[in-house]
């Protein structure tokens, strides 16, 4: 099998130092790209795993004002209904109006348009219970089986089983969209530290040991340090998820490995082991 091709010429690279270095002219524009955005996707595993275990959603910090409302006699009224196979039965309909907002339950459909008048509100029906937060679009989210609020003792765990309710429905896009934006981050993170740090990679150039000729070669080389810390970041991930612990690992591994290379090569092409020994000031042994 051809090493030497892409992307195993990338593999092959990213090991040793010395090789680090050597292969900083393999890759053009477009697989250096390629390569960034598979690290950038080595850092999504654990997110992607992570966020698969997710079983709801902190629906108070996207709708404050809506979940504002939510105080201990929303409670007390809830407590009073017959939940049975994801259905909410009251002997009778019941409206709490506040300065914000409007909390209502077994609505008819006239007063149900006449509730949703108000700037926010949150309304309960037999199969589903309806958001309205502010201008934002009204959410209708319908009851699972083992949807049951009797047992529910204050405002907070209200709050957090009807997040539960919204999340079932909602999972896909909320997944989604949260991937979308760690992604983004991420990448911009990568994006960041590999073309940056490489501007003053490049003006190593002037100095006469140096044999970095190009801004590419550069990219190249950082891009080339940053692909054993990112699966090092990957495998950290795995066992323990911190998004952040994840990034600082691949950041100054990337510096580590940087250092290494320099350490080896001086970032020169035609010093040998001893003689950059000899340049860094340490005793060469035979």
């Amino acid at each position: 099998m051809k090493t030497d091709v892409f992307p195993l010429n990338f593999f092959k690279s990213i090991w040793s130092p010395r090789q680090i270095f050597k292969n900083r002219h393999q890759l053009n524009w477009f697989q250096i790209f390629v390569v960034l955005l598979f690290v950038n996707s080595l850092l999504m595993i654990p997110v992607a795993l992570n966020y698969m275990k997710m079983d709801t959603f902190p629906m108070e910090d996207t709708l404050p004002d809506s979940f504002g409302l939510i105080d201990e006699s929303v409670v007390l009224k809830l407590k009073e209904g017959k939940y049975e196979n994801g259905t909410l039965a009251m002997s009778e309909s019941f409206i709490l109006i506040s300065g914000t907002g409007t909390v209502s339950g077994m609505l008819t459909e006239s007063e149900v348009e006449e509730v949703l008048t108000a700037e926010n509100a949150l309304i309960f029906q037999e199969n589903e219970f309806m958001i309205k937060e502010g201008s934002q679009s009204l959410s209708t989210i319908p009851y699972t089986k083992d949807f049951d609020l009797s047992k529910v003792t204050n405002a907070a765990e209200l709050k957090e089983a009807l997040s539960r309710q919204w999340f079932i429905k909602n999972r896909g896009y909320t997944i989604a969209t949260l991937m979308f934006v760690v992604f983004s981050i991420t990448l911009v993170s990568t994006l960041f530290l590999t073309f940056g740090s490489a501007i003053f990679l490049y003006l190593t150039r002037k100095s006469q040991f140096s044999s970095i000729s190009s801004y590419k070669e550069s990219v190249n080389l950082l891009t080339n340090c940053i692909g054993l810390p990112s699966l090092i970041a990957l495998v950290i991930g795995l066992i323990q998820f911190d998004i952040v612990i994840m990034l600082m690992i691949q950041s100054v591994g990337l510096v580590v490995m940087l250092l290494f290379v320099f350490y080896q090569t001086r970032f020169n092409d035609k010093l040998n082991k001893n003689e950059v020994k000899k340049h860094l000031g340490v005793r060469a042994h035979d």
